[in-house]
């Protein structure tokens, strides 16, 4: 599990590739939130979750809809039964950084906005925690 480019590490990890072919031991999920998704071509080799603002100014969720979506930012699709799943959820309003409670406040970084949001946070953590029990299962 990453964040921001932890995130893009996190997905260049579990990409078919020279990276995660490289790996000795593998992992059973990914969860990134709002990372970089451009560079990644996918398919996945793990069933993956990405997590992120409508509204992010910094890493945008149009990129994140092709990568889900089987596709590439020149328009190339590859087949959606090569990889495993990718469930990709956005959430409207919802800023870079949006799970950083002291960001209450709201503040430019770097020219982009940062910005807690609460219900984001809420429901990211329940769709973590459900996407990794239906993974790994539940653990005492």
């Amino acid at each position: 599990m990453g964040f921001s480019q932890g995130g893009w590490i996190t997905l260049s990890t579990v990409e078919r590739g020279a990276i995660e072919q490289a790996s000795e031991n593998k992992f059973r999920a990914a969860a990134a939130f709002y990372p970089l998704c451009n560079p990644i071509r996918g398919p996945m080799t793990v069933p993956t979750l990405i997590i992120i603002g409508e509204s992010d100014d910094w890493i945008a969720a149009g990129a994140c809809r092709t990568l889900a979506a089987g596709q590439d930012d020149l328009g190339i699709s590859r087949p959606k039964s090569e990889g495993a799943p990718i469930k990709l959820i956005i959430y409207p309003g919802a800023y870079h950084a949006f799970d950083i409670s002291s960001l209450q406040t709201p503040v430019t970084y770097f020219g982009h906005h940062l910005e807690f949001n609460k219900s984001a946070t809420d429901q990211s953590t329940d769709a973590l925690h459900e996407f990794l029990r239906s993974m790994v299962g539940d653990r005492p």
